[in-house]
């Protein structure tokens, strides 16, 4: 008896118009590892299946039951957005500030779900940080009655109105200590917020529409990680999957948790991002946020001998920015490396010295550096914005780029990381 479905268990596997005498004939597409394929025929050892794409015919060997993991790092424009699939869970890591996430999900990833008139239910949401052009993106899909969620979390910082807020910074009240200034307001539940008045109009606007959410019984708790927490551990697949909080960490000050005040609002909220460290069987991955000088260094001389950042693949900090340590990215030593930027030209990244100093200090003896800005290609139907995609199947990590042009048989252009150096 054929399976219904299967997922490829090979990286870009090949799809055959015809198959004759048990032999495949004429590739007309080729999918990455994990993808889904419909079964509807077979015929010797090939399956015939639907998938994205043109259909045509799949070898047997080409098919598995596991899908492993998919990381889509998603062009957002200026920011950060990264949808997470292992198994049967669905992960969003920042949205953006604009509406591609919310594009992505509901016009192509998801639409099977959409027009069945299914749910589609995000079991676990991440905030790196409040700056908009990390969160924003989400309040239109949370707003979305057709979608649900699980678990939100955040590291803790929000961002107040310029009128009436009560502390005396726009990130609330600081204290000084031995020296050093500490941010001592703190939020442990979006859901508790009473006033939402006090807070910047998009953090409102995000809070307003979780609120709803919880009233609608379409999300179930939101909640402050912090550095030690794992908010996330199961076996998927045979395969222990795991989001491990490297970052915040915060100090007793007074007897209070606070946070260590860097500079100005832009450092101290960049600075205490969530860094999320996603182990799936052998390989890894870190979620850095907004990460900038002063907090790696701090991170640094927190973990003295000890190095968690060390990964496979790792999500740039800040969106390339110059504003990095050299002694961090030679602890985080991936093999390939993936920028998330937008045509911002205030900001102009990704800076070349990033670029540079994610290739001089990763692993291997080719490294990989991703944009997704620089994964955009222009069509006569206008702008298709880039996205990087990560195939994952325990062992190997195969890191896919959709070409500029070409045929649905050769449209990827791909890289194996393999395991060890």
């Amino acid at each position: 008896m054929k399976p219904s479905y299967l997922y490829a268990s090979v990286n870009e596997a090949p799809v055959f118009q015809t198959v004759i005498d048990n032999k495949g004939y004429h590739v007309i597409n080729k999918i990455q590892l994990g993808t889904y394929v419909a079964i509807t025929d077979e015929s010797g050892d090939f399956y015939k299946v639907t998938t994205a794409g043109p259909n045509g015919w799949m070898r047997r060997a080409d098919l598995c039951e596991n899908m492993g993991l998919k990381i889509f790092f998603l062009d957002v424009g200026q920011g950060d957005g990264a949808l997470i699939e292992v198994g049967d869970l669905k992960i969003l890591v920042d949205a953006g500030q604009g509406i591609n996430m919310y594009s992505y999900l509901t016009k192509w990833q998801y639409t099977y779900l959409l027009k069945a008139s299914k749910q589609v239910h995000i079991d676990y949401l991440f905030i790196s940080h409040f700056d908009r052009d990390h969160f924003k993106g989400f309040i239109k899909i949370i707003n979305d009655k057709r979608f649900s969620f699980g678990s939100v979390y955040f590291p803790g910082i929000l961002k107040f109105a310029e009128k009436n807020n009560p502390y005396n910074t726009g990130l609330g009240q600081t204290v000084k200590s031995n020296g050093i200034t500490y941010l001592q307001t703190k939020t442990d539940d979006l859901l508790s917020i009473t006033n939402t008045d006090l807070y910047n109009r998009d953090v409102k606007k995000f809070v307003v529409a979780l609120k709803n959410a919880k009233a609608e019984g379409r999300i179930k708790k939101s909640k402050r990680l912090k550095a030690g927490d794992i908010p996330v551990s199961k076996t998927i697949e045979e395969k222990k999957f795991s989001v491990e909080v490297l970052a915040p960490i915060s100090e007793k000050i007074n007897k209070r948790h606070s946070f260590v005040y860097w500079e100005n609002e832009s450092k101290t909220i960049n600075g205490h991002s969530l860094v999320l460290k996603l182990g799936f069987d052998q390989r890894s991955v870190l979620l850095g946020g907004d990460l900038n000088s002063n907090a790696e260094n701090y991170l640094i001389k927190k973990y003295g001998n000890k190095n968690p950042f060390m990964v496979d693949v790792a999500k740039s900090c800040h969106h390339g920015s110059s504003d990095f340590t050299e002694q961090f990215m030679q602890m985080v030593n991936p093999f390939a490396t993936v920028i998330s930027s937008g045509d911002n030209e205030i900001y102009a990244h990704p800076r070349a010295d990033a670029i540079g100093c994610a290739g001089k200090y990763a692993r291997g003896r080719r490294p990989l550096v991703y944009s997704t800005e620089l994964a955009r290609s222009m069509s006569k139907k206008g702008l298709l914005f880039g996205m990087i995609n990560l195939r994952c199947n325990g062992m190997d990590i195969y890191m896919n780029q959709m070409k500029e042009s070409g045929r649905a048989s050769d449209i990827w252009d791909a890289y194996c990381i393999p395991s060890g150096d």
